[in-house]
């Protein structure tokens, strides 16, 4: 989407108007299941609080796995105070009510699939390519690659999302990322050249490799878009944005990430939105990047895949991004997303 900020504009009568600079920001939301739908909430509920900023409006979304839900609830009108209440329990406004409740299919997602062919990779081409591959090593796709073909249906994940958006696509830049199984390419709905409904495109980004069955659109076979990067934040890179906001779930602080004090793919992951961001920032575009502290990882509870402390997880992202909002460093984004706030009013 391309930014908004400094364009001219001519007037009928053909005297040039100079059109006041408008805030651009992009958001991205991280794969990491439920855990990550409880972090994402508590982060923009923060984020909203502190500064104003309404993350409905962002020019651009960025959404992968469990950020993709999270961006279509956007999408669909559901504001970051609803977001949070969801996770705690407590009420939702009237609006985010009217939202929910259009939502009537029941989220049905056996956790056991049937292990008949545990020893036939997926696609073993593709664990080949990546280990024979000169370009920056992607193992994750690889280990897509040499999982067994996931078996367990998510057809409910599109049914409940169409259900919450029911327009095919959403009016304002979303991007949903996934990995085509067969070529091991990110592919990203909603700005590639490929045909799907919103609902698709996220059930897409959310087949876990291994467990879901992956999902065919036009005849290619995509799974989880947190294969090629839990954050594909190098999306907004090029875009010319004023900031950047990244909610990462399943990266960390780097006191928590670095292997061997945190498990081996935190570390990867880190490091993966550790280039994405350089990437941003090398294009002179701010970033707010926020992810779990030591405390934040220490209250989660079970596997991602469940509800289990979802409220606690909630609230302690909500207390670490408030803490990250106040830290000098965050200066410059907390202006920036004021001053959106600021030119939406005009």
């Amino acid at each position: 989407m391309p930014p908004r900020a400094g364009k001219l504009g001519f007037a009928c009568n053909d005297v040039v108007n100079e059109v006041q600079p408008v805030t651009s920001i992009g958001l991205v939301l991280s794969a990491g299941g439920m855990h990550a739908a409880a972090f994402h909430a508590g982060v923009l509920a923060a984020v909203s609080e502190t500064t104003g900023w309404d993350p409905r409006t962002a020019d651009v979304i960025v959404g992968t796995s469990a950020g993709a839900t999270t961006a279509v609830s956007l999408r669909a009108g559901l504001g970051a105070m609803d977001l949070a209440a969801n996770c705690t329990g407590t009420p939702l406004s009237i609006e985010g009510q009217g939202i929910m409740e259009r939502v009537t299919t029941r989220l049905d997602i056996p956790r056991q699939a049937d292990r008949a062919n545990i020893w036939r990779p997926a696609n073993p081409i593709l664990i080949l390519r990546e280990l024979l591959s000169l370009k920056r090593p992607r193992p994750v796709v690889a280990i897509a690659g040499a999982l067994p073909m996931g078996t367990v249906p998510g057809e409910t994940i599109a049914e409940r999302v169409n259900q919450a958006h029911p327009s095919p696509w959403p009016v304002d830049a979303t991007w949903i990322c996934a990995v085509d199984l067969d070529s091991g390419k990110r592919v990203v709905f909603g700005r590639d050249d490929v045909d799907a409904r919103i609902g698709e495109a996220v059930h897409a980004s959310s087949a876990v490799p291994g467990h879901l069955t992956p999902v065919a659109i036009n005849g290619n076979r995509y799974v989880d878009g947190g294969s090629h990067s839990t954050t594909n934040a190098d999306l907004l890179s090029t875009l010319g944005l004023d900031l950047v906001v990244v909610s990462s779930s399943m990266t960390a602080v780097p006191s928590a990430s670095a292997w061997p004090y945190g498990p081996i793919g935190r570390a990867w992951h880190s490091r993966t939105l550790r280039h994405e961001i350089q990437a941003i920032r090398s294009r002179n575009t701010h970033t707010l990047v926020v992810q779990p502290s030591i405390i934040d990882l220490g209250i989660r509870k079970g596997d991602d895949m469940g509800r289990f402390s979802m409220a606690d997880i909630c609230k302690e992202a909500s207390l670490s991004t408030r803490a990250c909002l106040a830290h000098p460093r965050s200066t410059t984004a907390r202006s920036l997303l004021e001053q959106a706030v600021q030119d939406a009013s005009r």
